[in-house]
């Protein structure tokens, strides 16, 4: 089994995404034949009701910034498995299987802006904006 530091979590729910504010947060792999992860989230107990809402939530998807805010999130399915209340906040376990890997995702997204014919500055551009907005992060 391998452990990360989880540095940004986002929970998508159809079209809307929801950042999640973490204290800490680790990730393992597994390693098994299932390719799942384990993540335990630490929370401030005041966002306890926020991630009650996903507690009976099929399909949930969540990107993870692995390690640095910086890098682009991984994507997993995830159900929630457990929230429970420590001294000082929650924690919150989710079972997950990866979806796409970091690499994947921007792959992807060039390659379907290059379908669209997009070219040059016009590329780039777009390619940078996109990106962005799937981390949330702010222009420069």
């Amino acid at each position: 089994m391998k452990t990360f530091k989880v540095a940004e979590f986002f929970l998508d729910k159809e079209e809307d995404s929801h950042k999640i504010p973490l204290k800490d947060g680790l990730i393992i792999n597994r390693e098994d034949e299932k390719q799942s992860w384990l993540i335990e989230l630490f929370l401030d107990e005041n966002e306890e009701l926020s991630i009650r809402r996903f507690h009976h939530v099929s399909n949930l998807t969540a990107r993870i910034a692995i390690t640095h805010r910086g890098n682009a999130p991984a994507i997993f399915s995830v159900s929630m498995r457990d929230i429970q209340k420590l001294d000082h906040g929650i924690s919150v376990l989710f079972d997950a299987q990866l979806r796409q890997r970091r690499n994947d995702y921007t792959k992807q997204v060039l390659d379907s802006l290059l379908k669209e014919g997009l070219e040059g500055e016009e590329l780039l551009n777009t390619f940078t904006d996109t990106i962005r907005k799937q981390l949330n992060m702010p222009g420069k």
